[in-house]
C-alpha cells in the first residue's frame, strides 16, 4: 500500500475523531506524510471524494506553502454541513490569525 493510500485509510477512518481507535489512525496519517518525498503528491487529494481527506490534507498542505490550492478546496468545504465543513472553516480562521501550523508537526 502507498502512503497516499495509507493516508487516505486513515483520514476516512478517523472520520470525525469518534472512533475508539481515533489515536491510531492520527498516527497511521502522521507517518504516511512524514514518509513522502514530496508534499506536491498530496495536491490531487484536494479532489478526493471524501470530505475528510480533503480537510486533513488542505490543513497540511495550508501549513506547507501551498496557500492557494490549500484554501481554496478548505473555503469550498466550508460552504458544506457536517464537522468536516466545521473544520474547514476552523482551519481557515486559524490560518488568517497567523497561528496555523500542519495538524501533524
Amino acid at each position: 500500500m502507498s502512503y497516499i493510500e495509507q493516508f487516505c485509510e486513515s483520514a476516512i477512518a478517523k472520520g470525525d475523531g469518534t472512533s475508539s481507535n481515533d489515536h491510531e489512525y492520527f498516527e497511521s496519517m502522521k507517518k504516511s506524510i512524514r514518509n513522502l518525498v514530496y508534499y506536491s503528491e498530496l495536491l490531487p487529494l484536494l479532489n478526493h471524494k471524501n470530505e475528510w481527506v480533503v480537510c486533513w490534507v488542505a490543513s497540511h498542505l495550508l501549513a506547507n506553502g501551498y496557500h492557494t490550492e490549500a484554501l481554496k478546496s478548505l473555503n469550498k468545504l466550508a460552504t458544506g454541513n457536517g464537522m468536516a465543513s466545521f473544520s474547514a472553516v476552523i482551519t481557515i480562521q486559524e490560518y488568517k490569525r497567523g497561528c496555523f501550523k500542519s495538524p501533524f508537526g
